[in-house]
């Protein structure tokens, strides 16, 4: 991944966090009514950037972990966190997902929301693979994307108009962009071909409420023992 297009990136996350936690209500409280959740649940929020998800999460009673390799997202994340006031207010840690090992025990509830496709295949099943190891036992995965017609993968543009003057690779980044086969076959190989226990997996479809042109899949993987 690109880390300079995650840094100047910020300031833009910062100015849709209203809107992205607006969205949740529409978007992610569905699913989490749906999940069997101890009060004190521990969430993990994989790419959290400024922590708009991570917020969401601590305000339905989540004790939260927010992970990302951008210092400058995650001072905007704390920034916004105090701003909250919030009696459990997530921990943030800076860095890369692919090295990092927890100290605690595995997670009541994953979230990577549009992380896993900034890996190129096969990578990107190594990373879902990754995201299901750090499930606890009873708990669940939600694991989303924006989905297309045509599956796809090179490196493009973060913004949609392009990288701006002066700064042609600094905006770039890998993007798979999945169909909802595709990325549905994806979660569900990687479910099945987990060592031990049993895994169900449920999909959710939503319309982006920000661009109604554009569809999520919210695969939710639960371990059930």
């Amino acid at each position: 991944m690109n880390e300079t297009t995650y840094e100047i990136s910020a300031r833009h996350y910062s100015d849709r966090a209203a809107e992205r936690l607006a969205g949740a209500d529409r978007w992610l409280l569905p699913i989490l009514t749906t999940l069997s959740s101890r009060p004190g649940a521990r969430a993990l929020d994989v790419g959290c950037a400024v922590g708009t998800n991570s917020v969401y999460l601590a305000k339905q009673g989540y004790e939260v972990t927010g992970l990302d390799f951008s210092r400058r997202m995650l001072g905007a994340a704390r920034t916004a966190c105090r701003e909250t006031g919030l009696d459990n207010p997530p921990t943030f840690v800076l860095q890369d997902f692919c090295s990092w090992v927890p100290e605690a025990e595995p997670f009541d509830l994953v979230l990577a929301t549009a992380f896993v496709h900034l890996f190129p295949e096969p990578l990107d099943r190594t990373i879902t693979d990754a995201l299901l190891s750090h499930v606890a036992p009873g708990g669940s995965a939600i694991i989303s994307t924006t989905v297309e017609a045509n599956h796809s993968q090179a490196l493009r543009s973060k913004h949609e108009e392009g990288p701006g003057p002066g700064q042609p690779l600094s905006d770039l980044r890998w993007r798979n962009h999945y169909t909802r086969d595709s990325f549905r076959n994806l979660v569900t190989e990687a479910s099945v071909s987990r060592p031990g226990g049993v895994w169900s997996v449920e999909e959710h479809v939503s319309r982006d409420p920000g661009r109604p042109q554009k569809f999520w899949s919210d695969m939710v993987v639960t371990r059930i023992g």
